[in-house]
């Protein structure tokens, strides 16, 4: 077999393949004698089919389809590694007429990975924003931790109930039909409410605000569509309330004592818990302060770099994106996309400019980080996705060899993750290679801000 590049335009290539009349002629000797292995003819062992008796019983039009069927994917194999080809699709064929005794030629167009222009990385300039924790931050995290062990306790108070009261009710709620006949949901369920928060029902508070405890309230309201409540959407509610006390809130304050339970012993004082935490807080923005160095790095690294971007990969971009975004509204609002779009107003055509844009930056962003991967030869390797698997089933609590297992079966969500490995290993790499210019969290934000 003969291959040539017939043309090549942009991430286009046509390659022409050329078999002679006597590669044909093998070919198709070849098919005829696997055919004899395997087929069932009455008077005849397998293997042993005359080769008349099986053009006879296929006829030579069959023969040759099964020949091509052969010789094409063996000679589309051969192209793309004499040429080196990276495919983002399907490639698109155009077969001649396969005939014994006479030369076939196959004409293939690949759609590869294009070219990617990559600028010098060690004169790029990123920036990093540097994140100073505070004693403030550290006071706070420390309140918000020990709110997280508050405790609701009575307070017997006997007055009129505020919107910024703890309550606690009993109640029992029922469905009522068009004719206002009734069926029980929930009976005598006892519940504690913040009379203060936003997601609370506007019906349920101003029931109880004006009450005291001991009084009972009756309130009714249709159920909005609710992905929450399914069932019950569109349906009329009625909830009879009896109002069991006023709460209160009570968080422990810092002590030895509490920080010894909260911790459960790990610190035994004020002063080793404020440590600890003033710890977490400085890793934590280091962290934030590399991510800032990755994202800058990357963005400067597109911004400089020269690429075609396929209107394939685009386009599954897109369709990928739009899928995740239906899927949300779904889970969110129970909505297809169309009536979500209609309901809320959203210009459709702007979303999908939207979309497009936002679909090419991230086409561009993996064909350039996957260049530069290949310039530099960074590689995953099994033991780093061994590891990445059980990292995964320990944050998850899954049985690390069933998790394993899991993935390695679907070869799709296993050459994912590697991927995605590979991906961090990239950003890693690049980070590490561009001049770094610092900036404070202050000025970065100021800087937003003006932007805005």
């Amino acid at each position: 077999m003969k291959t040539e590049v017939v043309s090549q335009e942009k991430n286009i290539i046509v390659v022409k393949a050329e078999f002679d009349a006597e590669q044909v002629n093998k070919a198709i000797e070849m098919t005829i004698k696997d055919l004899s292995k395997k087929t069932n003819i009455k008077g005849f062992r397998k293997g042993h089919v005359p080769r008349k008796t099986i053009e006879l019983y296929f006829g030579m039009k069959g023969i040759c389809i099964e020949t091509l069927e052969k010789m094409v994917p063996e000679a589309i194999d051969k192209m793309i590694e004499e040429y080196e080809l990276s495919l983002i699709a399907e490639p698109k064929l155009e077969p001649g007429d396969l005939k014994e005794g006479e030369p076939f030629t196959l004409q293939v167009t690949f759609e590869v990975t294009p070219e990617v222009t990559l600028p010098e990385i060690e004169a790029i300039e990123a920036e990093k924003t540097v994140y100073t924790p505070t004693e403030e931050m550290r006071d706070e995290n420390i309140t918000r931790l020990l709110e997280a062990h508050s405790e609701v306790v009575p307070t017997y108070e006997e007055r009129e109930i505020t919107r910024e009261d703890f309550v606690s009710v009993k109640y029992t709620s029922s469905m009522v039909d068009p004719d206002g006949n009734t069926s029980p949901v929930e009976s005598d369920q006892k519940t504690e409410i913040d009379l203060s928060q936003e997601n609370m029902r506007p019906e349920v508070v101003d029931s109880i605000i004006g009450k005291k405890p001991g009084d009972k309230a009756t309130v009714e309201f249709s159920v909005e569509d609710d992905p929450q409540n399914k069932e019950l959407a569109g349906k009329k509610m009625r909830y009879e309330i009896e109002i069991l006390g006023i709460m209160k809130k009570v968080t422990p304050e810092l002590t030895d004592e509490t920080v010894v339970e909260i911790t459960k012993s790990k610190h035994k004082t004020t002063d080793e818990f404020k440590e600890e935490v003033m710890s977490q807080l400085k890793a934590a923005a280091e962290q934030h302060s590399r991510d800032s160095l990755k994202d800058s790095a990357v963005e400067k690294l597109c911004s400089l770099s020269e690429v075609e971007l396929p209107d394939t990969l685009i386009d599954r971009q897109k369709q990928a994106m739009r899928a995740d975004q239906a899927q949300r509204i779904k889970k969110d609002s129970g909505m297809e996309m169309e009536e979500f779009f209609e309901k809320s107003g959203m210009d459709k055509d702007e979303y999908e400019k939207e979309l497009d844009e936002a679909a090419k930056v991230v086409v561009k962003r993996a064909l350039v980080l996957e260049a530069l991967a290949d310039a530099n030869d960074i590689q995953w390797t099994p033991e780093e996705l061994n590891a990445e698997i059980h990292r995964i089933a320990i944050s998850s609590r899954i049985d690390p060899k069933k998790l394993h297992d899991y993935i390695y079966e679907d070869r799709d969500r296993l050459f994912e993750m590697a991927e995605k490995i590979r991906n961090r290993k990239t950003v890693d790499f690049l980070a590490t290679k561009v001049k770094v210019a610092e900036k404070d969290e202050k000025k970065a934000e100021d800087e937003k801000t003006s932007e805005e």
